[in-house]
């Protein structure tokens, strides 16, 4: 059975592993190298720098739209396609030119979550579980009918980056099992439900300052969702600093919010509604990350001033 794999960021490389290791994957897509860091070099896709490392046939496309680039996937012959978090959007000719169709592996308990940043969204919105979905494409975004779902919990102390490793990894087991059933015929699609749709906005960078002014577990969840990118931040006294982690705090208080409430070894700060939310680690610019007593031991500040956009 010939397999196309279609993929890009580090969140797709386990499957693709997996899948090497377990079918014939005639070719991988993945989006075009591009310049990134701070040098601005020229960098290849983690999909597709480890296919090349297997020694995979790469196709690396900037738009699926074009004649030759549909003619050149129709000459693959491909029996199935795999697709995990790829970035483009699949015309429908692709769709229906594969025997046993394209099916995608997803990052989130659909309906709830379909679109671009799934677990981040998860995260943001103090959802207690997630997981991943291996389902059929069809037109729609993640609209397809399920073959496969497994959830994990959603702890206080995940962030994006551990609950995008674990999904990544069960993702991957759960494609080769999955694919076998469904090629075998043992695995009854299942058309998704209409009700709980959730879409998951792609995250853009002015989302990620911080409002004091919202309750604190919103702000908790906030820093959890965007760590490691695209990290939220706040100024003190025009300075731009990164809160890496926080930890909720019991204590109600009468300070407008942004106010720095506490400063004697740890630093807390007055959220809305009364709330507030201890300062645990964070990253001045240019500088690593730090706890909050050794940015204490090298900055002054005091009870009062206030933490602002």
């Amino acid at each position: 059975m010939n397999i196309i794999f279609m993929g890009t960021p580090d969140f797709a490389v386990p499957s693709l592993r997996f899948m090497e290791k377990n079918y014939n994957i005639v070719a991988v897509y993945s989006q075009p190298a591009r310049p990134s860091g701070r040098g601005m070099k020229t960098k290849l896709s983690p999909v597709e720098k480890n296919a090349k490392e297997l020694n995979l046939k790469t196709i690396t496309p900037s738009t699926l739209k074009q004649e030759d680039v549909f003619l050149q996937f129709k000459k693959l012959k491909p029996d199935l396609v795999v697709v995990v978090a790829y970035g483009l959007l699949l015309p429908e000719r692709f769709l229906l030119t594969p025997k046993f169709g394209c099916i995608n592996g997803h990052a989130s308990l659909l309906p709830r979550w379909r679109g671009a940043a799934p677990i981040q969204r998860a995260i943001e919105a103090g959802d207690r579980k997630t997981g991943s979905c291996i389902m059929l494409m069809e037109k729609g975004m993640d609209t397809g009918p399920i073959l496969s779902s497994k959830s994990i919990n959603i702890h206080t102390s995940d962030t994006s980056k551990t609950i995008h490793d674990k999904l990544s990894n069960l993702t991957a087991e759960m494609l080769v099992k999955t694919i076998k059933e469904y090629i075998d015929g043992k695995v009854v699609p299942i058309k998704q439900k209409e009700d709980g749709v959730k879409y998951a906005e792609k995250i853009v960078k002015d989302e990620a300052i911080i409002n004091w002014s919202l309750p604190s577990i919103n702000i908790f969840n906030k820093v959890r969702a965007f760590n490691p990118f695209p990290s939220t931040y706040t100024f003190l006294s025009g300075v731009k600093i990164k809160i890496v982690e926080t930890k909720l705090c019991k204590d109600s208080h009468q300070f407008e919010p942004g106010t720095i409430i506490e400063c004697n070894n740890k630093i807390i700060v007055a959220c809305g509604n009364k709330s507030s939310l201890e300062i645990k680690y964070l990253q001045k610019s240019g500088k690593n990350v730090m706890s909050v007593k050794d940015f204490l031991n090298g900055t002054k500040i005091s009870i009062g001033e206030k933490f602002g956009s």
